[in-house]
């Protein structure tokens, strides 16, 4: 689907199960996401945000390292349910943080989102705690707007207007 220096970002599809089940197992990249951490949950999340790609053009991709082929986690553009602005998730496996993975990916979903989705801004929200995600964003030329109520949990949320990402792009 998308394509980046280093990584292919492609729908998750029924081969990624495993993949993601083993992520979400893993208590360290999921300390700041409530993501559901069982293989049946895995299998339906994975269905939900393929599903979107068709309805609503938005959803999560699986994060592929273009060297070696290895699964490195998901990306992707989602509606918050709160407020059904376009936002931009990432999650990354453990051996891979600190490489540029989630930023890269990100970056080319918030250019997607501009370009395909046109939105005005795109956000991103995370746990107040989670300095690594909140960089990420920071990075995405993202600016602090609100502590506030999202995904049941108050979260920090981010966010980019097309306007600034065109500018910081250039």
């Amino acid at each position: 689907m998308l394509e980046t220096e280093r990584l292919f970002l492609r729908p998750l599809d029924e081969n990624d199960i495993e993949a993601v089940f083993a992520m979400r197992s893993d208590r360290d990249v999921m300390q700041f996401i409530r993501e559901p951490q069982n293989r049946d949950e895995t299998e339906n999340w994975i269905r939900l945000v393929s599903r979107n790609w068709i309805k609503d053009k938005t959803g999560f991709c699986a994060v592929i390292e273009k060297r070696t082929n290895k699964f490195l986690g998901w990306c992707g553009v989602w509606r918050l349910q709160e407020t059904n602005e376009l936002e931009v998730g990432y999650a990354i496996v453990k051996d891979s943080w600190k490489r540029g993975f989630a930023t890269e990916a990100a970056r080319e979903f918030l250019e997607y989102g501009f370009v395909i989705l046109k939105p005005d801004k795109i956000t991103a929200v995370a746990e107040p705690k989670n300095t690594a995600s909140r960089r990420v964003m920071e990075k995405l030329g993202m600016k602090f707007v609100k502590l506030g109520y999202f995904h049941n949990l108050n979260l920090v949320q981010y966010a980019i207007t097309k306007e600034d990402f065109l500018r910081k792009r250039e």
